[in-house]
């Protein structure tokens, strides 16, 4: 054997062993990367909606900057929006209010029903869920409550897209139309289902750096996201194509989030985030709780939502 070669099988066999000896000093989540099949892990991917307060006296509640916008108008369908009826009547009420708010890009507004602190939360993170299409809409927003804990003015926010909204809109809009034009070639849902789940996949790339990462609009038109990102492009486009599709918020491997589609009675649970894995782009394709809950568990308000039972387009 030549030397050159020699010294290159024994510069080759002390890499090997460096890497051996090393081996167990890896970050432990290399390992579920590895034995998953999946680039990564979505351990910071879902940002909760978070508010801050400060307190008034009773005298400043008769003082108070309003919208004027009171949601009466709007109609929510809650076979589309299972957030919307998991509220009593009066949450509804606000909920309306919110929504209307939000579509106008209006920053503040007095809460049309008495309610609590804690009421106005449950409802803005509702309408969050139920909506991507608000994608200019902040997880962030601040209120005023009096001591007696009644939340007395909600002041929103909207990240960089609310100042070229129309713009934005055209941008998400030329991306949309054509997916949905072209799932509606197809003659039936679960089709139409497969059809955006494999052309989201093969455009969006995930990023958990990526701008504005927990809008779709981040993963439609800036095409790179997390698990926020593609979940809520999901939701948005099937439910355009009218297959109810909800976001569903929960843990897996970490702070996580994905679907839950309806396919004829049945639903299905759907996590595109971790079928972009080009070893098995259906591994996390139409679930039942059954299979699906060994590595993901729903949290907070996400329980309510209708159990995923269906056998017929398991994983196909």
């Amino acid at each position: 054997m030549k030397k050159g070669t020699a010294f290159f099988f024994l510069v080759l066999g002390l890499i090997s062993l460096g890497i051996y000896f090393n081996y167990d000093k890896i970050e432990p989540k290399v390992f579920q990367v590895i034995n998953n099949g999946i680039d990564y892990m979505d351990k910071s991917g879902l940002t909760e909606i978070t508010s801050e307060g400060n307190l008034i006296s009773d005298t400043e509640t008769n003082h108070l900057e309003d919208s004027g916008l009171s949601g009466k108008n709007v109609v929510i369908e809650k076979t589309y929006y299972p957030y919307y009826g998991m509220l009593s009547d009066k949450e509804q009420i606000l909920y309306k209010q919110v929504y209307e708010n939000i579509e106008n890009v209006k920053t503040t507004f007095v809460p049309i029903e008495e309610s609590t602190v804690d009421e106005v939360n449950r409802v803005i993170e509702f309408v969050y869920n139920d909506h991507p299409e608000f994608f200019w809409m902040d997880t962030n927003y601040t209120y005023k409550y009096t001591e007696d804990n009644i939340c007395a003015q909600v002041i929103l926010k909207y990240n960089e897209t609310s100042q070229y909204l129309d713009t934005a809109k055209k941008n998400l809009d030329e991306i949309v139309t054509p997916i949905i034009e072209e799932a509606r070639n197809y003659s039936t849902d679960y089709e139409r289902e497969k059809y955006v789940h494999d052309v989201l996949i093969k455009n969006m790339e995930y990023q958990e750096t990526s701008a504005l990462n927990q809008t779709m609009y981040s993963a439609l038109v800036l095409k790179k996201s997390v698990c926020a990102g593609y979940s809520r492009s999901f939701q948005y486009i099937l439910t355009r194509l009218g297959i109810p599709t909800y976001y569903v918020t929960g843990t897996a491997e970490g702070d996580h989030a994905w679907n839950i589609v309806k396919l004829g009675n049945d639903y299905y649970n759907v996590d595109i985030t971790w079928d972009d894995n080009p070893n098995n782009i259906y591994a996390y394709f139409n679930l039942s709780d059954d299979t699906f809950s060994k590595t993901h568990t729903r949290t907070r308000d996400s329980v309510n939502l209708p159990k995923c039972e269906g056998k017929k387009y398991e994983n196909r």
